[in-house]
C-alpha cells in the first residue's frame, strides 16, 4: 500500500465520538512508515479525581508507526483496531484502582506499575506505554 492512500484510509476511520484519527507520512526516517494519531476525550485519572469520580475532562493522544508497504486496505483496518484496543487498555489500567488509598496496581505511567502489567502480560516491552501522552 502506498503511504498516501494508508493516510488516507488512516483519516476516514471513525470509532467513538470524540475520537480522530490522523496519519504522517514517515518515510523520510523509515520506508513505507506512517505515524498515525489518534485523539480521544478521557477524564483525568489522577489519584485525587478517583474520590470525587473523576469530573475533570481532558484530551489526550496516542501515536503509533506502522509500516504499510505490505498492507492491505484490511490489515491498515486490523492494526488500527489494535492500537485502540491498546488505548482502551492503557486507560482501564489507569482506572482501574483499589480502596481506600486509590492505588492503582497497574498504572501506565509509573514504572512499577507497568512493571506489574508486563509481568502479567503478552506485551513485555515497558516502552509499550511511552506511547501514550497529554495534548
Amino acid at each position: 500500500m502506498e503511504t498516501a492512500s494508508a493516510i488516507e484510509l488512516v483519516e476516514d476511520v471513525i470509532y467513538k465520538p470524540g475520537w480522530t484519527f490522523t496519519a504522517r507520512d514517515h518515510t523520510k526516517r523509515f520506508e513505507g512508515t506512517i505515524v498515525v494519531r489518534v485523539n480521544y476525550p478521557a477524564r483525568n485519572s489522577n489519584r485525587d479525581q478517583a474520590e470525587t469520580g473523576y469530573p475533570q475532562e481532558i484530551t489526550t493522544y496516542a501515536e503509533f508507526p506502522l509500516v504499510v508497504n505490505d498492507y492491505t486496505d484490511e490489515d491498515l483496518y486490523a492494526a488500527l483496531l489494535e492500537a485502540i484496543m491498546s488505548i482502551e487498555e492503557h486507560e482501564a489500567r489507569e482506572f482501574l484502582r483499589v480502596q481506600p488509598t486509590n492505588w492503582a496496581p497497574f498504572h501506565p505511567h509509573r514504572a512499577t506499575g507497568m512493571r506489574r502489567w508486563a509481568a502479567r502480560s503478552d506485551k513485555p516491552d515497558l516502552m509499550d506505554d511511552l506511547q501514550f501522552g497529554i495534548a
